[in-house]
């Protein structure tokens, strides 16, 4: 049987540390973006909400 040679410069760590920092900033970016999509859309319907409201209230 043959063992494994160590890894005493530490790059397969740098490499995970690397990957798992890039996943983050990912996961970071797609949340942002969908609460921007999300409060968008809450805006615009509370919008068109109150524009119809005022609309039922002027034609009463």
């Amino acid at each position: 049987m043959s063992r494994k040679k160590l890894d005493n410069k530490g790059q397969g760590s740098a490499e995970l540390i690397l990957i798992i920092g890039g996943l983050i900033v990912v996961v970071l970016l797609i949340g942002s973006y969908m609460s921007n999509i999300t409060q968008k859309t809450q805006t615009n319907i509370h919008n068109l909400l109150k524009t119809e409201r005022n609309y039922l209230i002027n034609k009463i």
